[in-house]
């Protein structure tokens, strides 16, 4: 892996970005990466521990632009989603 992940980088995985917030290094030389990621807080998840060697060219510098951006996507997703539930509810009866 060319790209070594630092605390405090943004990251880009597949489809999502997130914050690394540690770095375990083995003296076998794995490395698994502590990231806070936009889609587990807006699940109201913790951090995922990333083992790189699962995927190594799949972990990617990203900017604070691209995880802004994956967040207002995933707000705009939420919310667009919570109308249409609320949508679909019949109206409430009297207990």
């Amino acid at each position: 892996m060319a790209y070594q992940p630092e605390v405090g980088d943004i990251i880009k995985m597949q489809w999502w970005h997130g914050v690394v917030l540690k770095v375990f290094r083995s003296e076998a030389g794995g490395t698994v990466l502590k990231v806070q990621t936009a889609r587990n807080v807006l699940r109201g998840y913790g951090p995922e521990l990333i083992e790189v060697e699962v995927a190594p060219g799949a972990i990617l510098p990203a900017t604070r632009a691209d995880l802004e951006r994956e967040i207002a996507q995933l707000t705009a997703a939420r919310e667009d989603g919570l109308r249409k539930m609320f949508e679909a509810m019949r109206e409430e009866v009297a207990v």
